[in-house]
């Protein structure tokens, strides 16, 4: 039952005149063989505390005070040093709270109230409440960084205001004081810790490969505190710790600090129990986005491949504390006194400066981030035309009418007949923009909508918000009337094509998305652009389990040899024993990813005899996965480099016509972004064939629901780039 303010207040002695007093307890007998001979001040001291403790005597001649209500807060009669001290650690730490506790404190110190009730369960909400808002007001203002060392600044207030009082440190308020000054701060927000808790550490897997099974019964640990390691120190670009009685080096990979061993990747933290790198008490599971193993920061093979040529950094000192999700470190070099940004890409660290944009500098390259991974900052050509039109304006120079690309005129092409007409867009006031040429645009009411016009014909423009990184320019077909107005399934509703404008716009030319990727952006082919933008469309909609996306991720960058022996001849190593149920989960995280129909490029070296015996019009099936990709670059290197090595077999450079097979997992690896992963027992036909090329194109669904009936085994393995 609560207590009010008057049982209080009655309760700590001011009482009413006609209020009968407490008698005082009865003194207890003294006994006289306690008392001995006295020589010595100390001994005279001894035997006035044994007399007064023996005989209970009052130390004072005031009326004694009741005891307390069990939930009493005693408000002191004056401020002293050390509540001045935990006053300020509080308006630190939480200064709303702080002040209406002050406030409160000072009114019932008027009043002569030695007792405070507490507070209500709500006013204690919304002090917190208010509390947060602070705290994020004050992020705002001054900076994480400062709002961080204020949380420092109040631990060791109330430390020292702990010694003031003469109350003994423990260990772990001790522990966290000296944390405090050195700039230590805790693993895991969340994380449990202190003497009361025991943590479990996941006992280490029997062997790389075995990484989906279930973990083995957990041990449990030393308790103690467990922080985060502020700094580490790079030597010859690479950072080594002691991990399980061996140096190992130690990188970041999705926002975890991970170490190389012979069994892979593990998870570790610093411990502070005993001062050792241990395994993380709590794995997490990967990121649902983009992550390349060994990188802090995501992105593909080709843009690593720049970064590596990039002066990496030798010795520097890293803040581990301040590694955030995007992936910037900051470091500190006490040779030449500098300091900055950093990021770790495959395992190398190297200065980077933040740009605007969600951009970054390393060295002389320049990149950005899009689509949720960073890649080559697009370079935009001087604008030739209008630095000449300024200086000799005529006829030449007038605004010239919209240009259309290739690809973009087929695509309204194929939908021309659905679009609105002149009078249709009459009759919804659509207009020209004076200030971009070659837009439309009509406004009813406060709505703005643009428009493209393409052959006497209008076509609705607006912005797609794909997923939480991505941003699309899409022309949308106009609304039809009862069942046209739903859309086809496994694609959204009457979009044509995602679109862009030439750099500069003066030029008035506009394409498709991936046209402007391989103009602007550096992509090789229309075809990579093309894969990669289907999976940018279908990134944001995947339901991939962590088990299949870690299976299809170990398949396309480490465990590929092992599962390709297994599905063409049966073969299971000891280290690979789940083989089969990765299989499974690859087939079904497949099912999950929406196919991309184009054309596609991969390197085999095929059965020499099984090649010169191929003819038109022959059906093949492929016991292993295929991974392909649309740039046709990547596969004629791969081939010209397994011709230079001897390996056995006819390297061949492989075509594939793909309909409904064809996965984009380019942004699951990293490794190339117009990469496709096929299934395996898919049904092909062979197509054409000439000296080190066959062109294979995929059979229909009916023929693929027949299976492998009739059809030949393709003989091959794959060749890496």
């Amino acid at each position: 039952m609560p207590t009010t303010a008057e049982a209080h207040r009655h309760a700590a002695g001011r009482f009413h005149a006609r209020t009968t007093p407490v008698a005082a307890p009865l003194p207890h007998p003294v006994d006289p063989v306690a008392i001995r001979r006295v020589e010595t001040p100390m001994q005279a001291l001894a035997a006035v505390l044994t007399v007064t403790n023996a005989a209970g005597l009052p130390l004072s001649t005031a009326r004694p005070l009741p005891a307390r209500p069990p939930d009493c807060i005693p408000v002191a009669v004056s401020p002293t040093l050390p509540g001045v001290l935990h006053g300020v650690a509080g308006l630190l730490r939480s200064p709303v709270t702080e002040l209406f506790s002050d406030t409160r404190t000072a009114w019932l110190r008027h009043e002569g109230v030695r007792c405070a009730p507490p507070l209500g369960t709500g006013t204690r909400a919304l002090l917190q409440v208010a509390d947060a808002i602070s705290t994020v007001a004050e992020a705002a203002v001054l900076g994480g960084r400062s709002v961080l060392g204020m949380q420092e600044a109040a631990v060791v207030l109330d430390a020292g205001a702990d010694v003031l009082e003469h109350r003994p440190l423990g260990r772990n308020e001790l522990t966290n004081a000296v944390m405090a000054l050195g700039g230590l701060h805790e693993f895991e927000p969340g994380a449990r810790g202190g003497p009361d808790t025991e943590e479990l550490l996941p006992a280490a897997p029997s062997s790389r490969g075995s990484g989906e099974n279930e973990a083995p019964p957990a041990l449990p640990r030393r308790t103690g505190m467990t922080i985060r390691q502020t700094t580490a120190e790079l030597h010859h670009g690479r950072i080594q710790v002691r991990f399980e009685g061996a140096e190992h080096d130690l990188t970041i990979s999705e926002g975890r600090m991970q170490v190389l061993t012979d069994r892979g990747a593990v998870d570790v933290m610093f411990d502070t129990g005993d001062w050792q790198w241990k395994r993380a008490p709590t794995a997490r599971p990967a990121a649902s986005g983009a992550s390349r193993p060994g990188s802090s920061i995501p992105l593909f093979d080709h843009v690593a491949g720049h970064v590596h040529q990039q002066a990496a950094m030798e010795h520097a000192r890293l803040r581990l504390d301040l590694l955030g999700p995007d992936g910037i470190l900051y470091y500190t070099d006490p040779a030449t006194e500098l300091a900055g940004n950093a990021v770790c890409v495959d395992g190398r660290y190297y200065a980077a400066t933040l740009t605007e944009g969600l951009g970054l500098r390393i060295g002389a390259l320049e990149l950005v981030k899009r689509d949720g991974v960073y890649q080559l900052r697009e370079q935009a050509p001087r604008p030739v035309r209008t630095l000449r039109c300024r200086r000799a304006p005529g006829d030449a120079c007038a605004a010239l009418p919209p240009e259309f690309s290739p690809e973009l005129s087929r695509r309204l092409e194929a939908h021309h007949g659905q679009a609105l007409g002149e009078h249709q867009a009459r009759l919804r006031g659509i207009v020209p923009d004076a200030g971009r040429p070659g837009w439309y645009m009509s406004r009813r009411g406060n709505r703005l909508r643009h428009y493209l016009r393409f052959n006497e014909r209008y076509f609705r423009v607006r912005l797609r918000q794909v997923d939480e990184h991505t941003q699309r320019i899409s022309v949308y077909l106009p609304r039809g009337r009862g069942a046209g107005r739903l859309p086809h399934r496994a694609q959204p509703a009457h979009r044509i094509a995602d679109i862009r404008q030439a750099i500069p716009a003066q030029e008035h030319r506009f394409m498709t998305q991936a046209e402007f990727n391989v103009e602007y952006r550096g992509m090789p082919s229309l075809e990579a652009a093309q894969v990669y933008e289907s999976a940018v469309a279908q990134n944001g909609q995947l339901r991939l389990s962590q088990l299949q996306r870690a299976a299809i991720h170990s398949y396309l960058t480490w465990r590929r040899r092992s599962m390709d022996d297994y599905l063409q001849y049966g073969s299971l190593q000891p280290v690979f024993r789940d083989s089969e149920q990765v299989v499974a989960r690859i087939n079904r995280g497949l099912a999950r990813i929406p196919p991309h129909a184009g054309r596609v490029y991969s390197a085999l070296a095929l059965d020499a005899a099984q090649f010169a015996g191929l003819q038109e019009g022959q059906t093949l099936y492929t016991r292993t996965f295929l991974v392909a990709s649309g740039d046709r670059g990547r596969a004629v290197h791969a081939a010209a480099a397994a011709s230079s090595n001897n390996i056995q077999g006819a390297t061949t450079l492989v075509s594939l016509l793909m309909h409904q097979h064809a996965h984009p997992t380019g942004l699951i690896s990293l490794q190339d972004e117009a990469q496709v992963m096929i299934g395996n027992n898919v049904l092909f036909k062979v197509t054409a064939k000439a000296a080190g090329e066959l062109h294979l194109e995929e059979l229909g669904a009916a023929r693929q629901a027949m299976g492998t009936l009739g059809a030949q085994p393709l003989l091959a393995n794959p060749l890496r780039d």
